[in-house]
């Protein structure tokens, strides 16, 4: 039982090392280049947010995956990153006009959902005309110190 305890405990700092070190501005800033090479138009809208250095990781990754998928699948002309700070949680959103996606949830998709999800947030995606992806999760709980 403290081998499975300890191995657990293991598994748990090596992934959250992992989240550590995403940049999210510079995140954002190599999402809007590689988005303007591949052709497509970029909005960008970002509020300062104050964000763990967890939560800037998960965010960063989302806004990785989610522009690589605009890139490979949407065939989108226009692409709009927005970043704010809504009723005391952070927002992401992302949208674009390209052809929208099936229903079916990918591994990218899935892995996103579920890191929103471990930081008390929820993932939509809206697939109508383009797709939109929103992330919400809860910042009200940060300290002075936890913010960076």
């Amino acid at each position: 039982m403290e081998k499975t305890s300890r191995e657990a405990l293991t598994e748990v700092r090596t992934t959250i090392r992992g989240y550590q070190g995403y940049s999210l501005e510079a995140e954002l800033k190599q999402a809007r280049a590689t988005l303007e090479t591949a052709g497509v138009k970029v909005k960008s809208e970002s509020t300062d947010v104050p964000l763990t250095p967890v939560q800037e990781s998960v965010v960063a990754l989302v806004v990785r995956e989610a522009v690589t998928n605009v890139v490979r699948h949407a065939g989108a002309r226009n692409c709009l990153l927005r970043l704010t700070p809504v009723n005391g949680t952070c927002r992401f959103e992302i949208q674009d006009d390209g052809c929208g996606g099936g229903d079916a949830e990918g591994n990218g998709l899935r892995g996103m959902r579920e890191r929103i999800e471990a930081l008390g947030g929820t993932l939509q995606r809206e697939t109508k005309s383009g797709t939109r992806l929103t992330i919400e999760f809860p910042i009200t709980s940060l300290t002075r110190n936890e913010t960076c």
